[in-house]
């Protein structure tokens, strides 16, 4: 007896627990990896991440166990291996690690790595953004730093996020000021654009886009903007709440030189003139269209009408605008049309024109001038009795807001009898006797939650649900962000936790011959049970092998289906 007892005792002192972290390499380039091992030996497998400070997880954490017996002596070790990295040069240091054992703590020493600058190349402005969120940054990018005013720029916002899926809540985005600006539409918009920013892999994707023309010289600002998202919803939550805020950015626009023509009026790009009149030959108060065509690549939407000169005995009016323009990444390009309605008063033969437009060139540097050809309209004498409807502004129908004489109510009023009072009326009883009933109804809800909570297994009984379906956002997280081990890992606790707390179960206990017993009274329970039994062995086969007999999102879903069917079945 005395020597079994002297065995075992050097059994287990022979079981050294050892808590370790290390790491491929110490000094990196920016946008290289790192392999952070962390393996605890003889010790459980309680144990998290370190604090990483600055550097960036790419990639796990990937699982490992391993159990060796060498000479009667049992040794288990547990390891979790992440991919790290570096957005920026510097020296970085790994936090120590903590683990939980059976009396205490223990914990790895800390680890520094060097982190030297990459190779050249890529986005900067991207690179820079990465820094203050490495998960998820937004961009803003000119398409130039200055122009002229007037002249077109195009401003981007690009959105980078290694978030499997995102939801948009608000954006935030200051005024413009000093610029007039256009939306630019960008129709359907999805994160399916991989790119990669020193080393990190990130979903791409523009968000917004604006045509911008400066209004006037110096310097400009566009203010950061606030971008308000939901990352990872699923079925089972409202997913994390994560904000994006973008670089501020500055602008230089210069100011059109001097020596601008006399009928220059702000157009700055490429632009073509054509003036036509509806009819050549008229009578007198016949009217007459004249069409003056503006078509290019300007800034078309702040362009004023031409001033014409029309002979005095000519009756004019307001030109209607009838614009013809498409604003794309490649700029505002299209026509704006003014249509002049001119009424001659006298005969004779008239000229107009020729008609003259100047704007500014932005490629050449220079005014240019454009000049219509004059246009020639012989007005003879009318008859005098009908001249040409000339359409007005009409009058805006008159409403009815409300009548000035209220009458008096009359019929039944619903008058009480003088002398009835509130007092030894039935609402006098119903108010007394609520508060005690208020009581009553307290003190037999408390009696019944102390019932309850005293019940151990019962309250595990009826916590199952709620707390399978927290697991399982675990799981549905790692589904997106595609990290195999980890989902198999939280898909797995996620059924057995659900089981062993629905049948007051050890999580050893739940095995195929059990869970037929507990299902077996209920209707249909030889199928639920085989179900679980094929789905935990299905996820069993993919933590501990390469294999996966079916995809990760229907393993999932079926998971979650088959909680449901033993709830219903349970309450049924």
């Amino acid at each position: 007896m005395l020597v079994a007892f002297l065995m075992g005792a050097a059994g287990l002192s022979a079981q050294e627990i050892s808590f370790t972290a290390t790491v491929d390499r110490n000094s990196i380039a920016v946008g290289e990896h790192i392999r952070l091992t962390l393996t605890l030996t003889n010790g459980g497998d309680r144990f998290d991440a370190p604090d990483l400070g600055r550097l960036v997880v790419v990639g796990g954490p990937q699982y490992g166990s391993r159990m060796s017996n060498i000479n009667g002596r049992m040794s288990t070790a547990v390891t979790k291996t992440w991919i790290i990295t570096a957005t920026a040069p510097g020296k970085y240091v790994i936090g120590p690690a903590k683990a939980t054992i059976a009396r205490g703590s223990i914990a790895t020493q800390p680890i520094t790595i060097e982190v030297v600058k990459g190779a050249a190349g890529g986005d900067a402005n991207a690179a820079q953004q990465q820094r203050a969120n490495a998960n998820i940054f937004c961009t803003v990018d000119l398409s130039k730093s200055k122009a002229m005013v007037g002249e077109q720029v195009l401003v981007s916002y690009t959105l980078y996020s290694r978030y499997g899926s995102l939801e948009p809540v608000a954006y935030d985005i200051p005024p413009l000021n000093g610029f007039w600006s256009e939306e630019i539409e960008l129709g359907n918009i999805t994160l399916d654009n991989v790119v990669a920013v020193n080393g990190i892999e990130y979903y791409k994707a523009v968000i917004k886009r604006q045509l911008l023309i400066p209004q006037r010289p110096g310097r400009l600002r566009i203010e950061a903007a606030k971008l308000t998202y939901r990352a990872n919803v699923n079925w089972f939550g409202q997913g994390t709440k994560v904000e994006v805020v973008t670089n501020p950015v500055d602008f230089t626009a210069l100011a059109l030189p001097a020596g601008a023509p006399a009928d220059f009026n702000g157009a700055v790009g490429e632009l073509k003139l054509e003036a036509t009149a509806d009819r050549s030959s008229v009578t007198t108060d016949e009217a007459i269209e004249i069409r003056v065509r503006l078509s290019g690549r300007s800034n078309l939407k702040l362009l004023d009408a031409p001033k014409l000169g029309f002979p005095g005995d000519f009756e004019t009016y307001d030109p209607k605008v009838v614009d013809r323009i498409a604003v794309t990444a490649a700029g505002m390009s299209g026509s704006r049309e003014f249509q002049y309605t001119v009424i001659p008063r006298h005969e004779g033969r008239f000229e107009l024109g020729p008609i003259g437009f100047s704007y500014y060139d932005p490629q050449a540097g220079a005014y240019r001038s454009l000049r219509s050809d004059p246009l020639t309209i012989e007005v003879a004498q009318g008859s005098g009795g009908g001249g040409a409807m000339v359409p007005r502004t009409s009058k805006s129908d008159v409403l009815m807001l409300d009548a000035d004489v209220r009458y008096i109510r009359s019929g039944d009023l619903e008058l009480r009898p003088k002398g009835r009072f509130l007092f030894w009326s039935w609402p006098w009883f119903a108010g007394m006797s609520v508060p005690a009933l208020a009581f009553v109804l307290f003190v037999a809800w408390y009696r019944k939650h102390e019932r309850e909570s005293a019940d151990e297994q019962g309250t595990r009984r009826r916590r199952a649900d709620r707390v399978a379906r927290q697991r399982l956002r675990e799981a549905g997280t790692a589904l997106q962000s595609g990290e195999r081990a980890a989902f198999y890992s939280a898909l797995s606790r996620a059924l057995h936790g659900y089981l062993s707390d629905k049948f007051a179960l050890g999580v050893a206990e739940v095995n195929t011959h059990e869970l037929r017993e507990r299902f077996a009274p209920f209707h249909g329970g030889q199928a639920l049970a085989e179900d679980c039994a094929r789905l935990l062995a299905a996820c069993d086969m993919a933590r501990f092998a390469p294999v996966e007999d079916r995809p990760r999102k229907e393993l999932y879903e079926e998971a979650a289906d088959l909680i449901q069917r033993i709830e219903r079945t349970a309450r049924a």
